[in-house]
């Protein structure tokens, strides 16, 4: 399973808008086998759910995001986890250890994935 989490300086970005790091991970059960990443397309967050369904993305874990874009990755089939914070890192570590709930901004009970 390939997931992404969408970064800015090494943290999940607070809107996926203003996201300039795809991290990209590839699991293999509770494993990562391979990891990277990449800048933000440049066309914006529009055409993000297309780019990453291209990559084999499944997942998306991202802090909180426009309703259009939102709906573009549910048309594609990719699943969002959002209103998430925190290091990238240690968001990854609470996904494999399913712990995500931990992870969720303040306020926000709308946890799309749980």
């Amino acid at each position: 399973m390939d997931i992404c989490i969408t970064g800015y300086q090494n943290r999940v970005a607070t809107l996926l808008e203003t996201a300039t790091e795809l991290r990209l991970y590839s699991l293999e059960g509770l494993r990562v086998v391979r990891s990277g990443m990449t800048a933000m397309p440049t066309a914006g967050a529009c055409i993000l759910p297309t780019y990453l369904k291209s990559m084999g993305v499944e997942i998306v874990i991202c802090g909180g995001l426009s309703k259009a874009v939102q709906d573009g990755f549910e048309a594609l089939g990719i699943q969002v986890i959002s209103w998430v914070k925190g290091p990238i890192e240690v968001v990854l570590t609470a996904y494999l250890e399913d712990k995500l709930d931990t992870m969720i901004m303040p306020g926000r009970t709308n946890r799309n994935a749980f």
